[in-house]
């Protein structure tokens, strides 16, 4: 005779088979349709270009289509409530880059938490911005750069993409890191702060280098420091803001794709997988290589623990800024 005891465990074992059953069927019949990628940016932007490169190459290794469907506006948001409105299985992913999973979550917090709604399914790309002058400023690198801005207290200000950007919340953090007191003025995008900078209406400004290649090449911009902790490999000749005594400085644009918590394992397995091998061919290096970004692949664990560290980084810069969501 079963004891109540014994009945407890044989039915949590039998629980335990046939969940194990279950995964395996899952498994094995994942992907049964198209599955689709949401992007928060209208189409020609780097997450959108990244997707839909990405995209063949990982439908070829789940044997099914990927789509790739926009929702720009408010920094992504749309596109985050749509996927947290779909089911958690598979069939939907999100590619974002740190505004989606650190910036905006620590702007409005409480909206979602990146951290324990979504699953990182791995990192794609990633790139820096710069602390870009004009020619008339004579500072000629980034230690006669702080010692300028700090013998004129209040007299410089600095140009960027907009109030939450990266750009804006980096610079926040090196003023904060090495005592500058610099005035912000935000500009819609980079396309504006750069012609700005160009025009003199601001002296300096944040910018990606394909927005400032051409104009760092014929000697009327120059390139200071990076975003990044590491120089980055599109100019290693630039040092990083990290180096000049403050090495926590670390604001890249880490960009990968994430499926809702709760996504079966072996679903979010067989997705990360096909990310994976997509990211590291050769084909999608020569893509991405011209829009100014670079490849850099995170498993699923490293992707996680990089996004745990940017909500932290980000939540501390955000409060320091005081900058709130427009």
């Amino acid at each position: 005779m079963i004891t109540k005891a014994e009945g407890w465990m044989v039915r949590a074992l039998l629980a335990g088979i046939l969940g194990g059953w279950g995964s395996v069927a899952v498994s094995q019949e994942f992907p049964a349709r198209a599955v689709r990628v949401l992007v928060g940016y209208a189409a020609g932007g780097a997450p959108d270009v990244v997707a839909r490169s990405l995209g063949p190459q990982m439908g070829a290794a789940l044997g099914q289509p990927i789509t790739v469907e926009n929702r720009p506006g408010a920094g992504g948001l749309p596109a985050m409530q749509e996927l947290l409105r779909s089911a958690p299985d598979g069939y939907s992913m999100i590619i974002t880059d740190v505004g989606g999973y650190a910036i905006l979550p620590s702007m409005r917090p409480g909206v979602y938490d990146s951290v324990k709604d979504l699953h990182a399914l791995g990192q794609a790309t990633t790139n820096a911005v710069y602390i870009t002058v004009n020619n008339k400023i004579p500072a000629k690198t980034m230690p006669e750069f702080i010692a300028l801005v700090k013998s004129k207290p209040g007299q410089y200000n600095y140009g960027s993409a907009g109030i939450g950007t990266l750009h804006h919340l980096f610079m926040e953090a090196v003023k904060a890191a090495y005592g500058l007191d610099m005035q912000h003025v935000p500009y819609k995008g980079s396309g504006q702060s750069v012609v700005a900078l160009l025009n003199g209406d601001v002296p300096i400004a944040i910018a990606a280098t394909t927005a400032t290649q051409q104009f760092v090449k014929d000697g009327r911009l120059r390139l200071l420091a990076a975003s990044t902790k590491e120089r980055d490999k599109l100019a290693p000749d630039v040092p990083s803001a990290s180096e000049f005594g403050s090495p926590d400085l670390d604001f890249g644009g880490d960009m990968g794709y994430f499926a809702l918590a709760g996504t079966p394992k072996p679903v979010a397995d067989k997705l990360a997988a096909a990310l994976a091998k997509a990211v590291l061919s050769p084909e999608f290096a020569a893509r991405v290589g011209a829009l100014g970004t670079n490849v850099m692949y995170r498993s699923p664990e490293q992707f996680a623990e990089a996004v745990r560290s940017a909500n932290a980084r980000y939540q501390k810069i955000v409060k320091l800024a005081g900058v709130k969501a427009e």
